[in-house]
C-alpha cells in the first residue's frame, strides 16, 4: 500500500510531499492503533489570565428607575463663552482664484482618437 499525502508542519505554515509505503499488514496495524481508544495523561494548568479584583472592591446596585427619570426631566442649561482656536488659522493675502475650465471642458467633450500599442 502506498501512502502519498501533504503533510502542512503547524509552527512553520510550510506543506511537505510525504510518501512511503507500508505492507498491507503493517497498514492494517497502523490503522487499527489509530482508531484504537487512547488513554490520554491528566494534565495539572496553573491559570494565571484571571483578573486580580482586589477584595474590598464591590458592586453597588444602581437606582434604574430614579436615573431614568432624572435624564428624562428637563434640565437648565446655562450660558458658557467659547474662545474656539480649531478655526484654520488663513492670511490674509490668501486668496481663491476662479479657474476657467471651458477649455479642458471643450476638449473633453470633442474626444481623442486612441492609437494601439503593443505591450
Amino acid at each position: 500500500m502506498c501512502i502519498r499525502d501533504r503533510v502542512s508542519t503547524q509552527s512553520t505554515g510550510s506543506v511537505v510531499d510525504c510518501q512511503f509505503s507500508l505492507s498491507n499488514t503493517m497498514a492494517e496495524q497502523v490503522i487499527k492503533a489509530i482508531e484504537g481508544e487512547h488513554q490520554l495523561k491528566h494534565v495539572e494548568t496553573v491559570d494565571k489570565a484571571a483578573p486580580v479584583i482586589d477584595p474590598s472592591v464591590t458592586v453597588k446596585k444602581v437606582d434604574r428607575e430614579g436615573f431614568l427619570s432624572e435624564i428624562s426631566s428637563d434640565h437648565s442649561l446655562k450660558h458658557v463663552e467659547t474662545v474656539d482656536k480649531a478655526a484654520p488659522a488663513i492670511a490674509p493675502s490668501v486668496t481663491v482664484k476662479k479657474v476657467d475650465r471651458t477649455g479642458l471642458l471643450s476638449e473633453i467633450e470633442a474626444g481623442k482618437d486612441l492609437k494601439h500599442v503593443d505591450a
